[in-house]
């Protein structure tokens, strides 16, 4: 097969699982992973995925789990991590699919009320709090390595 072929089977692929992800983002938060598992399945049942990919989810999902929720503490896309090895385990499990959307819409839930709480906050109220979380943050530093 000449690198062309190869090269424009990549974008499909790239196209494809970005569509995926739209997807997945855009559906209610209570039904994503349960949705992510029925269209894996269908998709498995008709042969468009790799008999390697099964191994693959089983292995990273939980890789990419535990790296999302160590790069917490740093800038950077870790609830992106984290929500992609939860998607590649609820593609494989329906159990894991249904606790995972109870979480995430119970998260949903509690992120919004702090949002609200947030925007409807005095501005004396948020320079405490973030001063608060400075403060906190800094100790955690200093704890670390003061050894």
């Amino acid at each position: 097969m000449a690198p062309w072929e190869y090269i424009k089977r990549a974008i499909k692929k790239t196209r494809e699982g970005w569509r995926h992800w739209r997807t997945f983002r855009e559906i209610d938060a209570g039904h994503r992973y349960q949705a992510r598992y029925h269209l894996h399945q269908r998709r498995t049942r008709r042969g468009l995925v790799s008999r390697y990919w099964k191994p693959m989810s089983l292995l990273c999902g939980p890789i990419l789990i535990i790296a999302g929720f160590v790069f917490l503490l740093t800038p950077g896309p870790s609830y992106i991590i984290i929500a992609i090895g939860l998607w590649l385990l609820a593609g494989e499990f329906l159990l894991l699919a249904r606790v995972f959307d109870k979480i995430g819409a119970q998260l949903g839930k509690f992120w919004q009320g702090v949002t609200d709480l947030w925007r409807s906050s005095h501005v004396t109220v948020k320079v405490m709090i973030v001063c608060a979380l400075a403060i906190l943050l800094v100790y955690a530093v200093y704890s670390l390595f003061a050894g």
